[in-house]
């Protein structure tokens, strides 16, 4: 009996070796023969001889795409990198100039966004399109209030009968948690410096406090009035039209007895209703060209962009390099992840611009509410290194440039913003709870010794002892005091007049330039054009940094898929699993500050 175990338990070992040797290798051998097939579908083909461009992003608009976390590519088998915003910048710009390109065609349905400062750069490229006398059109079913600025900037916006559209305004509201946390006998420990520094207040208030009412009415009113002045430029509509549309609204529903689609033709928002054949056989006569299917010739952006990058790369062999270095997301120590700018990852592509032979400047492009304080400096320093080799540094801000993303940028030499970037709030804080009151409530105690006063002075289950809180908040106004000194010693103003424009306060891109946060108003292409100017050179090329996709992703991503198609059934739900614990487990994972203090603007994260 003993020998006929031995022996089996030989075989099952011998099959878990077989396993452990094989599956690795099958899924090897899955992934290359996916790849395989990919690369002979995915053989480029040349562009038309005339189409229409058509930009149809699914997805938010970025400015660096992170890393593929291998499990999330793994789970998420229809996975789609973010689409980079000056990716699409480029081919409308191109396309002007092009004679294969016969009309723009913007299918915004899919797009996550996009903020109010990214059609302000999209809108720029559009108009430059239009100038050409080529028609530039709007096709959709419905259209997010954020999808609909980007529509109006056409000269035609297609609206399906049975459609929609709901235009509402701005507005930042936020769950107030003070009543809650004493319910459940939590403490929240906080500490500031800054009076304006908001991003605690919902732990300490059940309310929105008057001053905080009167800071975020004040930048929320600017980014609509910068919304509502584009919207009825596009739509060539008198000033105030938006707002006297949405106050009668209703009324003007009524009017229309109900129908939402012939309500927003009548305001002048819409312009042609029609179903998708309507639509595309409208496209077709716009185009001026159609496929073997009668349907309106185009060609996808993606395949666009890529075909016209390589005949640049080529025409602008040989010139000095303007490195565009992007920081997405949360400010945090360590490697970049999705939603989150690693100050690794972002010192590691300043060091590659910095290596380059042929380095001219280099554009930092901030699309940041802040973060940790340590992964802001760090970023600071590097670009001080590049400085004192004698390269300029010049930012670009985006949609948010704010706390720590202002931290990184005070010391450049030169500042843009757009007029509707959120930017400023100079200011620090420190919050984490502690359960004492839960123990205590159900019986539990806990006791012990330490060698110090400051042993255990801080802990998850006993709270915080008065002088540990003292230290704490120490650490906050030690931050803040840093904070007012870059900014003087970067912008050269006294500390006294930072001082007066810092304590949290959140400022938008026009505000700021009048008050000497920023230099100029202006997107990437004029903070290339000033860099290009402090550098001396008339001719450059621009190149982005990023990284590249991990081996790991990649072979997770495609076996992903090859599952996918195998098991149609049931799989989704894995996705739907991982998608729902991400905000959680993304916004605690980026809690990493090592002294746990932050320059960050959370009501600016989410900003319209």
């Amino acid at each position: 009996m003993m020998r006929l175990l031995r022996g089996l338990w030989r075989i099952l070992s011998g099959i878990s070796r077989a396993i452990t040797v094989l599956l690795p290798l099958v899924f090897i051998a899955f992934f290359f023969i996916g790849l395989s097939i990919g690369m002979k579908e995915s053989a480029p083909e040349p562009l038309p001889d005339q189409a229409a461009l058509l930009i149809a992003p699914a997805g938010p608009l970025v400015e660096d795409n992170p890393p593929i976390e291998p499990i999330a590519a793994f789970l998420n088998q229809d996975y789609q990198r973010p689409v980079l915003l000056h990716d699409l910048i480029r081919a409308i710009q191109w396309s002007a100039s092009d004679d294969r390109i016969t009309a723009l065609i913007l299918n915004l349905e899919d797009l996550a966004g996009p903020s109010t400062s990214q059609t302000l750069e999209l809108s720029e490229a559009i108009a430059a399109f239009k100038a050409t006398d080529k028609p530039v059109i709007a096709v959709g079913d419905f259209y997010s209030q954020a999808q609909y600025l980007l529509a109006s900037q056409a000269d035609q916006v297609l609206l399906h009968p049975e459609g929609g559209m709901f235009l509402e305004g701005f507005s930042v509201y936020r769950s107030y948690l003070r009543s809650f946390l004493e319910k459940i006998r939590v403490t929240m420990h906080v500490f500031r410096a800054g009076d304006n520094k908001s991003a605690v207040e919902p732990y300490l208030r059940d309310d929105m406090s008057e001053r905080e009412r009167a800071v975020v009415s004040r930048w929320i009113s600017g980014l609509w009035a910068a919304y509502a002045e584009l919207a009825e430029t596009g739509r060539d509509l008198p000033p105030g039209a938006l707002n006297a549309f949405i106050d009668s609204f209703a009324e003007q529903l009524a009017a229309s007895d109900n129908d939402l689609a012939e309500t927003l033709v009548a305001g002048g928002w819409i312009d042609v209703l029609a179903d998708h054949t309507e639509m595309n056989a409208l496209l077709a006569e716009r185009v001026g060209v159609t496929d073997e299917e009668g349907l309106p010739q185009t060609v996808e952006f993606e395949r666009y962009f890529e075909d016209m990058k390589q005949q640049r790369m080529l025409a602008e062999e040989g010139f000095p390099l303007i490195a565009i270095v992007p920081v997405e997301g949360t400010l945090v120590p360590g490697e970049s992840e999705e939603g989150m700018a690693g100050s690794d990852t972002i010192n590691g592509y300043i060091d590659t611009a910095m290596e380059a032979e042929d380095i001219a400047a280099i554009v930092l492009r901030v699309n940041s509410p802040g973060g940790s304080v340590f992964a802001s400096d760090l970023i600071r320093r590097k670009l001080a290194e590049a400085r004192e080799a004698g390269i300029p540094i010049v930012v670009s801000m985006g949609t948010v440039a704010a706390s720590g993303g202002y931290w990184i940028a005070a010391e450049a030499d030169e500042i843009w913003a757009l007029p509707t970037t959120l930017t400023g709030s100079i200011g620090a804080f420190s919050a984490f709870p502690t359960v004492e009151g839960i123990l205590e409530y159900i019986g539990v105690t806990v006791d012990g010794v330490g060698t110090t006063s400051l042993a255990g002075a801080a802990s998850f289950d006993r709270g915080v002892s008065p002088e540990m809180a003292r230290i704490i908040q120490a650490l906050s106004y030690s931050a803040y005091d840093d904070f007012i000194e870059l900014v003087s010693r970067g912008r050269e103003m006294p500390p006294e007049a930072v001082q007066e424009i810092a304590g949290g306060l959140v400022w938008t891109g026009a505000e700021a330039a009048e008050i000497g946060l920023v230099d100029s108003l202006g997107g990437l292409d004029q903070a290339v054009s000033a860099a290009a100017a402090l550098a001396g050179v008339e001719e450059w090329r621009t190149g982005r940094t990023s990284v590249p996709p991990s081996f790991e992703s990649v072979l997770l991503e495609e076996l992903s898929r090859s599952f996918s198609a195998a098991l149609p059934l049931g799989w989704g739900w894995t996705e739907s699993l991982a998608t729902s614990f991400k905000p959680v487990v993304k916004g605690l994972s980026a809690l990493r500050d090592p002294m746990h203090v932050y320059v960050q603007c959370l009501p600016c994260a989410p900003v319209p």
